[in-house]
């Protein structure tokens, strides 16, 4: 591995145990909450944590660029652009349901190479570099190999701030409840497209999503040996897609015989 891989995979590491600490502290307390917008929330521990991780990556790549959901876009000279979701799941970390955590994707020259999620109530760290593997606390992942859509256990997700994106989905879970063995919403798409690259979920679709949501995650599914598209059957591009399909080569086709979306 090379010195800067290392360094990446390092400052990665760091940045999400640092912001696991932040969950962990303020889980099962009472939060404060400001609305971003219909039925869009942000926490104090969302912009702490996402102010955070940026100011420890720059101690190592300063000139780097930032996309982040809370803080924006920032631009910078260098061809790496580091892509920041502090809480992904926000409404269950503000309701305390187990099940958010953070996630990191980083692009360089444009294209998705390092990717990290971080679980601090189960103290699980997905990591994934590209031609080099997903992992799960430093053991390799692989996707499941299931082969029909009756013996899968699928997951969704329905982004309720943005109406036209869940009735469009609640359609789609419509078609494909009793198709599965069974079928989950859980309201983290990072840590839903984590747990398809360890096979504990057989596929995940969803609509709406932005690239904080999916960076690390898409990383993973492919590096786990998974397939990953966009819900309308073509390349899924985390910068241009709203929606995808993920899972192995069966289960993405079997979805998406299923999915009735436009990318929009």
């Amino acid at each position: 591995m090379a010195v800067i891989d290392k360094k990446i995979k390092k400052v990665l590491t760091l940045a999400c145990r640092e912001a696991g600490k932040i969950l962990l502290k303020g889980y099962q307390k009472k939060k404060r909450v400001k609305s971003k917008g219909q039925n869009d929330w942000v926490t104090s521990e969302d912009i702490k944590i996402e102010k955070l991780i940026i100011k420890l990556i720059r101690k190592d790549f300063p000139n780097s660029n930032f996309i982040g959901e809370e803080t924006g876009i920032t631009k910078n000279v260098e061809n790496i652009t580091w892509i920041i979701d502090p809480i992904d799941g926000t409404n269950n970390f503000i309701h305390n349901y187990p099940f958010f955590c953070t996630s990191i994707g980083v692009m360089l020259n444009g294209k998705i190479t390092f990717g990290a999620i971080y679980d601090p109530l189960r103290d699980e760290f997905f990591y994934a570099q590209k031609g080099l593997g997903a992992f799960l606390n430093g053991k390799r992942i692989e996707v499941a190999k299931v082969k029909h859509l009756s013996d899968s256990l699928l997951c969704t997700g329905f982004i309720t701030s943005k109406k036209i994106y869940a009735e469009k989905n609640i359609n789609n879970f419509k078609r494909l409840v009793f198709k599965t063995r069974s079928l989950r919403r859980d309201g983290s798409a990072a840590l839903d497209l984590a747990y398809v690259a360890c096979g504990r979920f057989d596929g995940f679709w969803e609509l709406g999503l932005n690239s904080w949501d999916t960076s690390a995650g898409v990383l993973l599914v492919r590096e786990a040996g998974g397939r990953v598209i966009a819900a309308n059957g073509k390349s899924f591009d985390i910068l241009k897609n709203k929606s995808l399909i993920s899972g192995n080569k069966i289960m993405v086709k079997e979805i998406l015989k299923n999915i009735k979306v436009k990318e929009f």
